[in-house]
This record gives C-alpha cells, structure tokens and sequence, in this order.
C-alpha cells in the first residue's frame, strides 16, 4: 500500500485559552482530516462530511441522498450485521447518527475515549462496502415513509413546503428531500439498488469528504488512526457547487410577491424574506450578520420596540434563513399580535424604512467595532462542546473554512466591507421582497402536492409597493447608540484558595447562598441561579398559570432596557418552576450582579402594561390550548410527567384559568404570587466569596420582608407494587403511539443503579427488533427516566400504521423476552463490561464552566449538597453481582412491576 500520509495542512487559530491540540492532515487518497486532541476527556468522536446532498438527488428518485444516509448504517461487506455497530457503540456508552441536508450530507458518533480504535474500524468500513441489502431496502423505505408521515403536520415543513414549490423549478432546492413511498420507487430501467450504487460511487469518495477525528490521545496517534481505517477510501473526484452558483433559486414572477399560508395550529407570523447573493465567501467580514445584528437589535427606540410599542409584535428576528451556493435568504422573522396581523402591511413599512435608515446612517465602523469586540470574546472565552458535538461541527466547517480559520471562521470579523454592506442593502427593497403571512383565516387558492400546505401567492401591488417605499407616520424607530457594557478588557479575579466544592455561605432567615470560587475554568465569566419557592404558586391551575404569565411578562418588560447587556455577554433567563421561579445570569462575571440588581428591583416593583398582558397571555393560551396537536408521543410524555411530578396542572387548565384572568385580577394576584418566599442561591464562577456576601444583601434588599415561608417538600407521586396504571390521551393526528413506565421501588443508588443497567442493556436489542425487523414505527425507543431522584425506565413507540393496543402488546412482549434472554446473553465478560461503561460515564469530569454550574445546581435542588451522588451511585454498582441485578430486574419488569401504560387515542 502507498503511504497514506502526504502532507500537513498547516496551523489551526485557536484561543489562548483552548487547551485542545489540533493537527490537519491529508491523506494520499486525498482525505482531509482534522484531529483533535481533549486532554483527558472520557469520550471520543469522529464525523464524516461529504459533500452530497438532496440537490444531488436524480428527478426520478427524491430522497436518495437522505435513503442512503439510512442504508449505510445497515451493514457492509466487513461487518454485514446491521446492529453490530450501534450495539458496540451502546456497550461503550455512545451513540450514532447522521443527517443530510441540500449540499451536505454528516454522519457521525461518539464513544467513550477507550473504544476509539474499534469504533473507527466500523465506522470507516460504512463508506468503503456498503451491501445496500435488497431485503433491508424494502423495509427502510417504510422507515423512510413512516418519517415522512410523523411529519406531515409538522409546520416548519408545511411552511419549507410552500418556499419549495413557489422557487425557480429548475433549482434543486424545489426537490422533495425526505422520500416516500411515492418517490423511493423501481422502474424497468433501474432499481433502487442501482441507484443507491451510482449515488455511493459518484460523491462518496475521500476528495468529496472531511474527517474529523476528537479523542483524549495525542493527535499522532489520531492520525495513525486515520491513517489504518480511511486511507483505502477511494480518491475520486470533488463534486462542485459551481453550477449552483449562475442559477437564481427564484425566478422574477417570484419575487416581489406576497404569499399567504394556512397553518395546522394557531399561528400569526409575518416573514419578510430578502434573496441575496450566497455568503461563503464573506465569512471574513460577515456583512449580513452585521446588518442583521442593527435589524435584531431590541433595545430603546429599536425596530423590535417601534413595533412592540404599537402593539403589533411580540417578538422579531433577523438574518435567518436559507443559504448555499450561489445563495442567501435574509429573513425577518416577526410574531405579530392580533393586531398586528391587521395591519401586517404596515409592519412591513415600518421595517424597510428601518432598513433605508441603516443605509443611510447605520454603516459605521464603531457600529461593526462593537459587533466584532463581541465575537471575538466568545471566541476567546468559548467553552469546548463535548466531543459529540465538537466532531460533526468542524467536520462540516471544513468544507467552509480553510484550515487556519476552521475554529475561527465562525467568530471571524476582519472589518467592515462599505461596499459590500450597501450593495447587500440595496437588494433589501420592497420590490424584491418575499412577504408571507401565516395566519388561520388567510385567503389560499392553492395547495402543495406534499405536507397538503394551503396558499395563496401573488405580486406585490402598485398601491402595496408604494406603502412599503413610504415613510410611516407615527415611527420613532432609531438606530442603536454606542453600548456601555462593551469592554474589551476582562481578566478572571484571583483565585482565593482551592475548594472541591460548592459551601454554604449563607444559611439563614429563609435564604442561603452557596458560593463556589472555580479553580478548573479560570475564565472571567459565572453563572447565579436564585431559586424564588412559594407556596402559593401551586395553590390552583389559575395561580400556577399567572405565575408563568408573570415571569413571560417580566422578561418582556426587562428585553428592553437589558438589551445591550445581552449583546455585550451579559444573559439572562426567568423561568417558572414546580413552586416558584428561577431567575439565571451568566456571562462575564464582572457585570451581573448590577445585572441582577435590576432584575430583582424590576421583579417586585413592576407594573405591567395592558397591552403586553393582553398580548402575552392570548400568546402562551394559544400555546397551551393548541397542546394537544403535539406528536401523540409527546402528549404521551406530556402526561406522564404530569402523572409523576408533584404540583403541576394539565395545559388546558392553565388555558382555561388564564383565559378568565382579567388584567386587574392578575395585578392583584402578581403581587401576592411571591408575598411569602424562600430564595435558595448557587453562585459560581471567578468571584471571591465577598461577592456571594454581596448578593445576599441584594436579596434582603430586594425582598427582605418577603423572606418567610418553608419551602415546599416535592416528593414524585408513587406507583403501587404490583399495580398496571393505565391511562388514555386525547390526539389529534393520525398516528398512535404507546409508551410503557416500569417506576423504581426507591430512590436509593441500588435502584437507580439497577434501572441505569437496565436502559444500557436493553435500549439496543428493543429498538432493532420494534423498529427494524418489525417495522412497527419510525420513532422507537427507551429511556431511563428519574422522576428527581426516584429511578424509572420507559419504552415507546410511535407508528403511522398500528392501534395504539397493539403497539403495547408489542412492546411488552419483546421486553418481556429480551428481559428472559438476559440469562443467555450477558455472559460474566459482557456484565463486567456493562459495569465499567457505566462507571466511566458517572465519573465524568465536568467538561465546561457551564456544565459544573448545571451539576451543582441540580444537586442543590435536589437536596444532594455533599455533591458525592455519583460516588454513591459508583458503590452501589461496585457491589452489584450479576445474579442478584438479574434476579432484580425480572422482578421489577415482569413480576412485580409498579407500572404506568399510556395509549394515544383519536379525539
């Protein structure tokens, strides 16, 4: 064999702050890869990006490339099993998956760091001898067709429909991308075979791909690796994307338009789409996101305030959309109220005259300054994803950046291009504008021949051009001012001493405070999270149903004013719990508590308007009301959380309680909601303990009289042993689904240690016989499921084709048998393996600030603040004994099950 490895691809930018080592190679038979090395990281990646996608699908057979994306998984000449690999990958706690998209299609996995070698061995062997079984095509395409059917409702895909169907139909993006039975079709010339085969060998080949490979061993043993599984990839030939480049995706009648769509569920959106020239090649000076960041912006006097004033939005977004060769969709992307949708067009005015006043006055290089500034300390600060995440993102940005820039490109802002940015807003005018609304009561005269999406389309009129080229009457819109919260300066504070973990500081009158000075991510960022408990949050649907309108509002009423403290690195979250409201700040350290100052100033004083009230409530009833159009799995889920957490009320209600709500009976109850508080605080980051000091004053500051209620003890509700609960849920799709709950005796670390087992040696062996040998549905599966800290363990399965009944019996059987064949199949070796895939992922090191605050947190809610949970659970499976967890989990599933069986019925 050549020598494979032929040249280095030179240095990768990264932060001073990244501890991962990166080395680009390619291989001889023209293979690029990247490897990445996570000192110390317990878990493994790779991904492969080729560049193939839907637009390569022939007319005849729409939806190859996604078909093959599923036919590759299901064996080759090396390992002809279909579930070897993801039966290996599960045995090492880790997974598969991949997707296709217009230009691209990413497969990809993770692993833990030790199974490496071996899972790159199955993984390389998808892309060299793919079998394409005729027996294993047959049933994929019910595959393909039952994903197809669970979506068909789906209303991203209704809407993605329409913008298929009213685009240049020369273009490839008109092509169906999904499949079914309809276009996964035979005929006397070929065979689905035969296609798969000349799709395969015409873009799967080692120049056509990137791979990314991310481990814990040093980048030369990556690249071996790389090397002995990937370097008898054939060379082939790149496809390119330069024939996409010359072909408008819209042709002139389409442009210019104003399109009306019906959609399943209550909706009032507005979307003003602005084609553009494609943006690749701008990833350097970022001009579209610089304009969209003045579109999007939401402080005083913006755009989004203008129209929120009016009472017409409830929320706007710029800059979306669709983009690839040759093209880009700039998308604004606007929630209007009832009102709104009255005088859509108007919106629209108000919005181009804002996109006029940045031509004129926004292109700035202060403006462009402050944008960069941003982007360039969330790149210096960024925080590595997890090596599942981290393989498939570079991977895909390898086809987009060169090497050098393939961790910066994505923050990269070289400077403001004048040029470019007006020639980009001169092509943002009414006259080449896509305006849709979707709205129930629109007027369609059309229909698409897939999702059945009604619509209407036609040309902007003389009158309509005019409004939108107008000047409106009554706008006070002004572009952003100069940001006080920028800096471009911050250094973590000094490290006091170094603690394991977190320690009550404060623990008293009603309060306490942990505070927790990190000695890992020496970063200036951190995370408060304040938890508000009141008993008489849950008093009745009404009251929990105003509590979530009162944290919707408050966030609504602070967007405003704390806008420019969320564009200089400054987050923050309100959201409702069980028993109260969490209230969450992160980001650089050095401005939340002032940050939060406000929050808890604004919380207790505010008053908020009529028309936002008015808005905001009729937004979350029309969300809770139309619940029950949700997937059935999900109303599934729906209720069986409801079923098992204390506390909570059914959606419709909350409907029906906040629909009787009037605005003087909310003011009221808002200031009632939170008269008697217990607040529990983790604070944690690069701040010394004095500052955890100074958040307590800020709490009895703010709400020191209020400081007097006992917190809530939220216990699940319990199943009886021996004991089938069943349920039925109302829904409104064709589909059925079926989910059984088998609930733990105790929430003791044998229980949860037992049912964890249970998931990781059985989640396999289910899905291959319900999904792939029974066909039964598209989305299959199961999960170990803690209701806080009590351990349960779920099966579902969701199907276009069979009873809900059915799909129990199914799932109950094959449990029942797979749970009998344990004694056959678990050998002592594959036990001891079980054990230690398992203990390898409860001692996994916290790969991120952000996800140590999340552990810590969840640790202190639930009661757990010796923070040693995982060396407890550790124990337990240390002492387990095969014997004793077989005798167990038979015991626990099949004869004495403490069990909840929820079955979707049509309404």
């Amino acid at each position: 064999m050549a020598q494979p490895l032929i040249e280095e691809l030179g240095e990768v930018l990264k932060s001073p702050k990244d501890s991962r080592i990166f080395r680009a190679i390619k291989l001889q038979n023209g293979l690029s890869v990247l490897c990445v090395q996570i000192p110390n990281s317990k878990k493994a990646s790779a991904a492969l990006a080729v560049r193939a996608g839907h637009f390569n699908d022939p007319l005849e057979t729409q939806g190859l490339a996604h078909f093959l994306e599923h036919m590759l998984f299901l064996g080759n000449e090396q390992f002809p099993d279909p579930n070897e690999f993801s039966e290996f990958l599960s045995a090492y706690g880790g997974q598969q998956n991949a997707w296709t998209g217009s230009e691209f299609c990413s497969f990809f996995f993770d692993c833990q760091t030790r199974a490496l070698s071996r899972a790159l061995d199955y993984f390389s062997a998808m892309f060299k001898t793919p079998l394409f079984d005729e027996t294993l095509i047959n049933k994929e395409r019910q595959s393909i067709d039952s994903e197809f059917r669970l979506k068909e409702k789906d209303e991203l895909r209704r809407l993605y429909q329409v913008h298929k169907t009213t685009c240049n139909p020369a273009h490839p993006f008109s092509k169906f991308s999904v499949g079914n039975l309809d276009t996964l079709v035979e005929n006397d010339s070929y065979t689905l075979q035969d296609q798969l085969w000349a799709f395969f060998n015409t873009y799967f080949n080692a120049n056509n791909m990137r791979l990314t490979i991310v481990g814990a061993q040093p980048v030369d043993e990556l690249a071996r690796l790389a090397k002995q599984f990937f370097a008898d990839i054939p060379s082939g030939t790149p496809s390119s994307s330069k024939p996409l480049e010359d072909l408008p995706l819209y042709l002139p009648s389409q442009i210019g338009v104003y399109i009306q769509v019906k959609p399943v569920n209550p909706a009032r959106r507005l979307i003003i789409t602005l084609p553009l020239p494609g943006i690749d090649d701008d990833y350097k000076n970022k001009t579209t996101s610089f304009i969209a960041h003045i579109l999007g912006y939401e402080g005083p006097y913006s755009l989004y305030a203008t129209l929120r004033s009016q009472g017409w939005v409830n929320s706007l977004s710029a800059g979306g959309g669709m983009s690839g060769s040759g093209y880009k969709d700039f998308n604004i992307n606007i929630q209007l109220t009832e009102e709104g949708v009255k005088n859509a067009l108007f919106v629209a005015q108000t919005v181009f005259s804002y996109i006029r006043q940045i031509k004129r006055e926004g292109l700035a290089d202060w403006r462009y300054e402050e944008k960069r500034l941003t982007s360039e300390l969330s790149f210096h600060f960024q925080e590595t994803p997890p090596a599942g995440e981290l393989a498939p993102q570079l991977a895909v940005n390898a086809h987009h950046y060169p090497i050098y820039d393939i961790v910066y490109g994505d923050y990269r802002m070289d400077g403001l291009a004048l040029e470019r940015a007006e020639s980009t807003l001169d092509l943002m005018i009414p006259e080449r504008a896509r305006i849709t609304l979707i709205h129930c009561d629109v007027t369609t005269d059309q229909q698409t021949d897939l999702y059945h999406t009604p619509y209407s389309i036609r040309s902007l009129s003389a009158t309509e051009l005019a409004i939108l080229n107008d000047e409106p009457n009554d706008s006070d819109a002004r572009l952003p001012e100069q940001n006080p919260y920028i800096t471009d300066h911050v250094e973590p504070y000094p490290l006091e001493r170094r603690l394991n973990e977190p320690k009550a500081v404060i623990n008293k009158n009603a309060v306490t405070i942990w505070h927790y000075q990190d000695p890992d991510f020496r970063v200036p960022k951190g995370h408060i999270y304040l938890n508000l408990e009141s008993p008489k949050v849950n008093e009745s649907a009404t009251h929990f149903a105003a509590a979530r309108l009162w944290s919707e509002l408050l966030i609504d009423s602070l967007n405003e004013s704390l806008y420019d403290a969320e564009v200089a690195g400054l987050h923050f979250n309100i959201y409702p719990t069980q028993s109260g409201m969490t209230i969450h700040t992160m980001g650089l350290s050095a401005g939340q508590l002032p940050l939060l100052k406000q929050l808890m100033k604004q919380a207790w004083k505010v008053k908020f308007q009529r028309s936002r009230f008015e808005a905001v409530a009729q937004q979350l009833q029309q969300n809770w009301q139309s619940a029950h159009k949700n997937q059935p799995l999900n109303r599934l889920f729906a209720e069986l959380n409801l079923t098992l957490q204390p506390r909570l009320f059914p959606l419709h209600d909350m409907a029906e309680g906040l629909s009787k709500l009037s605005y003087k009976r909310f003011s009221q109850m808002s200031n009632d909601l939170f008269s008697s508080m217990t607040v529990s605080a983790l604070i944690h980051g690069d701040w010394q303990s004095e500052t955890a000091l100074e958040l307590h004053e800020l709490i009895r500051e703010s709400a020191g009289e209020r400081l007097t209620a006992q917190p809530p003890h939220l216990k699940p509700k319990r199943v009886p042993p021996n004991e089938v609960l069943t349920l039925s849920v109302a829904q409104a799709t064709d589909d059925n689904a079926a989910l059984i709950y088998f609930q733990g005796e105790d929430d003791s670390a044998e229980q949860q240690i037992t049912w964890m087992l249970a998931q990781q040696l059985l989640n396999a062996g289910l899905f291959d016989e319900l999904r792939t040998q029974r066909q039964l549905g598209y989305v299959v599966g199961s999960q170990y499921f803690p209701v806080r800290r009590l351990p349960g363990f779920m099966a579902f399965v969701q199907s276009p084709t069979h009873q809900a009944e059915s799909l129990q019996e199914a799932i109950s059987s094959v449990l029942s048998e797979k749970v009998e064949q344990l004694d056959d199949f678990l050998t002592l070796q594959r036990w001891k393996h079980a054990k230690h895939t398992l203990a390898e992922q409860l001692t996994v090191s916290d790969r991120s600030l952000r996800t140590r605050s999340q552990r810590f947190w969840g640790a202190i809610q639930m009661g757990e603040t010796d923070f040693d949970r995982n060396y407890e659970l550790n124990q337990a499976l240390e002492r387990l004994q095969l014997s004793d967890w077989l005798n167990e989990i038979k015991r626990l599933i099949i004869e004495q099950p403490r069990q909840i069986v929820l079955l979707s019925r049509q309404q």
